[in-house]
C-alpha cells in the first residue's frame, strides 16, 4: 500500500502550532516555577534567581538587576554575566534611570524590563543583554518577562512592608518595656518616699496617741469613745499606708522573692474571705525582671479577682519546667463577659500579655461565663533582657 501523501501546508501548519504550544508552556512555567520559588528562597537570593531565569528566558548571556529608594540612589542588586559584560551594560543603562521612559532601548540585543509597585512607582530594573547581536525578543515574551518582574516587584515590597512592620514592632516592644521600667522606678520612688516620709509620720501619731491614751485618766464614756475611735482611725490609716507601699514595691518581692510577694498578695483573697490554695510552689530566686513581670501579673489577677469574679476559691501555682517559668492563677467565678468589655479589666489584660511577651514568653486567658477564669504564664528563664 502507497502511503498517504503529506500536505505541505498542513505540516507546516502543525509545526507552527507546536512551537506557538511549546513557547507557552515555556512561559507559563518560567511564571508558575518563579512563584513557586520566591515562598523558599531569602530575598538576596531571590533577586539572583529571578534575574538567572530571566536571562535563560530571553536567551540573554548577562544582565543586572538595579534598584532604587526615595533618596534616588541606584543600587546593584544582582549581576549575571562576566564582569566586562556587566560593566559595558551598566554604562549603557543610562542616568538617571528614573526618569526614562520604558521601554527606551531600540536596540534588540538589550532588553529593559522595570519593576513597579503597587502605586505605579518604578523603583528598579531588569536589564537584560546579549553579547552577541540576536533576533529582537518576541512581544509575548517582553510580556512574559513583565510578568515576571511584576512577581519580583510585588515579593519585594512586601519584604519592605515586613521589614517596616518589624521595626515598627520591636520599636513599640521597646517603648512598652521603657514605660513600664519607668512605671517601676517611679513606684519605687514613691513607695520609699512614703515609707520614709507620711508612713513614719502616720505610725508616730500613732503611738502619740496610744502614749496620750494611757496617760489620761479615766474619761467620761462619750469621751473614751471618741478616743478609742480616734485610736482606731489613726491605726487604719497606718495599716492602709503599710498596703499602699506594699501595693507600689513590696519589700518582701526584693527581699524574699516572687513566691512569698505573691502569697502576701493573696492575704487579701484570704481577708476578704476566698479559699486559696497552692498546687505547686517554688522558693527559688529568678531574674529581677522576671520577677517583677510575674508578680505584676499576678497582682492584676487577683485584683480582677476581689472587683469581678465573685469567686470562692482560688488555685494559684508557681513552678518550673524546662527552663520556663510557669505562673497559674485560677478562680471559680462568673468568668469574663462574652463579649468581652472593653474597659479597666481589658487593658489589665493587655497589660498582662505584654508583660509576658515583652520576655519572650506566651500568655493565656481562659474563661467561659459562668466557668471561671484561669490564667496561665509561661516566660523562659533566659529572657530578652539577659540575652541582649
Amino acid at each position: 500500500m502507497s502511503s498517504p501523501s503529506l500536505d505541505p501546508a498542513s505540516a507546516l501548519a502543525l509545526r507552527s502550532q507546536y512551537r506557538q504550544a511549546q513557547s507557552r508552556a515555556a512561559r507559563l512555567r518560567l511564571l508558575v516555577d518563579t512563584g513557586q520559588e520566591l515562598l523558599q528562597l531569602p530575598p538576596a537570593q531571590v533577586r539572583q534567581r529571578v534575574l538567572q531565569r530571566a536571562c535563560a528566558f530571553a536567551a540573554m548571556d548577562h544582565g543586572l538587576l538595579l534598584e532604587w529608594g526615595t533618596d534616588g540612589v541606584v543600587q546593584l542588586s544582582a549581576g549575571h554575566g562576566s564582569n566586562e559584560h556587566l560593566q559595558t551594560l551598566h554604562a549603557q543603562a543610562g542616568s538617571p534611570l528614573q526618569e526614562q521612559p520604558w521601554p527606551a532601548s531600540q536596540d534588540p540585543s538589550l532588553v529593559r524590563v522595570p519593576l513597579q509597585g503597587a502605586d505605579g512607582r518604578v523603583f528598579g530594573i531588569l536589564l537584560l543583554a546579549n553579547s552577541v547581536p540576536i533576533s529582537p525578543v518576541h512581544n509575548e515574551d517582553l510580556e512574559s518577562l513583565q510578568l515576571l518582574a511584576t512577581l519580583l516587584a510585588t515579593h519585594l515590597e512586601n519584604q519592605r512592608l515586613l521589614q517596616a512592620l518589624q521595626a515598627r514592632e520591636r520599636s513599640m516592644s521597646e517603648l512598652v518595656q521603657r514605660l513600664f521600667s519607668a512605671q517601676e522606678d517611679e513606684r519605687r520612688r514613691v513607695a520609699y518616699d512614703l515609707h520614709d516620709g507620711l508612713a513614719q509620720t502616720l505610725a508616730g501619731l500613732h503611738q502619740r496617741l496610744q502614749g496620750f491614751a494611757g496617760c489620761c485618766p479615766p474619761l467620761p464614756t462619750p469621751l473614751h469613745d471618741q478616743l478609742q475611735a480616734i485610736l482606731q482611725l489613726a491605726q487604719g490609716c497606718v495599716g492602709e499606708g503599710r498596703q499602699l507601699i506594699g501595693g507600689l514595691r513590696p519589700h518582701v518581692l526584693d527581699d524574699f522573692g516572687l513566691l512569698r510577694a505573691i502569697d502576701r498578695e493573696a492575704d487579701r483573697l484570704r481577708d476578704a474571705g476566698l479559699a486559696v490554695h497552692w498546687q505547686q510552689r517554688c522558693p527559688q530566686r529568678l531574674p529581677g525582671a522576671l520577677e517583677t513581670a510575674l508578680f505584676r501579673i499576678a497582682q492584676e489577677a487577683i485584683n480582677n479577682i476581689l472587683k469581678h469574679a465573685g469567686a470562692s476559691h482560688t488555685e494559684l501555682s508557681l513552678a518550673l519546667e524546662q527552663d520556663q517559668a510557669v505562673l497559674c492563677i485560677s478562680d471559680n467565678g462568673r468568668g469574663l463577659p462574652d463579649p468581652p468589655v472593653h474597659g479597666l479589666e481589658h487593658w489589665g489584660q493587655l497589660a498582662m500579655q505584654e508583660r509576658a511577651h515583652l520576655l519572650g514568653g506566651h500568655f493565656t486567658c481562659d474563661s467561659q461565663p459562668a466557668g471561671g477564669t484561669r490564667i496561665l504564664v509561661r516566660v523562659p528563664l533566659l529572657t530578652r533582657e539577659h540575652t541582649a
